[in-house]
Parts: structure tokens; C-alpha cells; sequence
């Protein structure tokens, strides 16, 4: 009996150490396709017509509250990239994901969402000034199609429906903008003077 429980917890062990590494494994693709986005944006970018920069993300910490002695503060970028183009700015939070659609923060107590409620707030201040536009980059990968999607039009979209989620047929009955790309391989590389022009134009 000894001996069964033994191999028991023996299986146990050796089947946890697999799925834990299955589970980093798998999170760390999505990271990973999440950071090749970002790069073949970026690498999209005519440097000779256009200025693109990533914003890095900046953790920090400071006080003492906790049994610790300090309090940890983790600072957050209201967007992650941004464009100046033809005298316009441009803000941006990039997104990827295999799936069907993308969830939305409403509230600061839900967790886990993939478009962020400061990235929501961030994007909403910026596009309050003159000569600049703001919005989301939204991938999916599935279908090989990638959008420009207007704050505004996120607002909207939030406004006039309840859902946790935005899917493509959601983007493009709110103004989505479909961004041509040309697979090269493995990456793509976006037309995103195409893009800017455009919205350039309609602004």
C-alpha cells in the first residue's frame, strides 16, 4: 500500500513538473508572438518619412508601508508605441492574439484582460489634443488580419455594448481600419504610410 502511495506521488510530481512546463512553454509563444507584432510594426516604419519609438515599460519602487518596509510600485505606460508622421502623432497599443477576439477591461478590479483600462484612459487623454490620433493595432492572427482601430471608436463600442470582448466583425462596424501586410516568410511588413495617410485624410 506503502509502495502504491509512493509511485502515486511519484506520478503526481513528474506529471505537474510536465504541465508546468507546457503551461510556460505555451505562455511563453504567445509572448513571444506578441513581441514579433511589435517588431514588424516597427520594422515597418520608413525611417526616412517616419519616427517610431517603443516605450519601454519602467517598473519601480519607493515608501514603506508593507511588513516588507516598501511598497511596491509598478508604473504604467499609457501606451506602449507611438508615430509622428506628417506633422501628426500617433499613439499606440499594439495587440495579438490567436484567438476570435479580445477582452476588455471595464473596471480596475477585473484582472487578466488583454486591453488594459489605463491603456483605454491613456489613449482617451492623448486624442483630446489637436493633430493627434490615437488608437489600437489589433492582430489576429487566425485570420491573418490586422486593424487600426480608432480610441474614440473603442469608447463607442464600449458605450453602446456590454460585451467583455471586441472581435473583428466588432472593429470593422465600428471603423476598423484593415492594414495591408506582406508576408515575407515568417514576418510580415505593414504599409503603415498607407495607413497614416488615410486617417490623415478622414481626420
Amino acid at each position: 500500500m506503502n509502495i502504491s502511495v509512493k509511485r502515486l506521488q511519484i506520478i503526481s510530481v513528474i506529471f505537474l513538473h510536465f504541465f508546468n512546463v507546457y503551461v510556460e512553454t505555451e505562455e511563453l509563444k504567445i509572448k513571444n508572438e506578441g513581441k514579433r507584432f511589435e517588431e514588424n510594426i516597427k520594422n515597418s516604419a520608413n525611417v526616412k518619412t517616419m519616427y517610431f519609438e517603443r516605450i519601454k515599460d519602467s517598473p519601480a519602487s519607493f515608501g514603506n508601508n508593507d511588513s516588507s518596509g516598501v511598497i511596491r510600485f509598478t508604473s504604467k505606460n499609457p501606451y506602449d508605441s507611438f508615430v509622428f508622421y506628417k506633422y501628426r502623432f500617433f499613439p499606440l497599443e499594439l495587440k495579438s492574439t490567436k484567438g476570435t477576439s479580445m477582452s476588455i477591461q471595464r473596471e480596475k478590479s477585473q484582472k487578466g484582460k488583454m486591453i488594459k483600462l489605463h491603456q483605454i484612459e491613456g489613449l482617451k487623454r492623448a486624442a483630446t489634443y489637436e493633430g493627434i490620433i490615437a488608437g489600437f493595432l489589433l492582430d489576429f492572427r487566425t485570420s491573418e488580419n490586422t486593424f487600426f482601430i480608432n480610441i474614440n471608436d473603442v469608447v463607442r463600442f464600449m458605450n453602446e455594448n456590454s460585451k467583455g470582448s471586441i472581435n473583428e466583425k466588432d472593429v470593422i462596424n465600428y471603423n476598423g481600419v484593415l492594414i495591408e501586410k506582406v508576408k515575407k516568410k515568417v514576418n510580415y511588413r505593414y504599409d503603415l504610410e498607407k495607413l497614416f495617410d488615410g486617417l490623415i485624410e478622414n481626420s
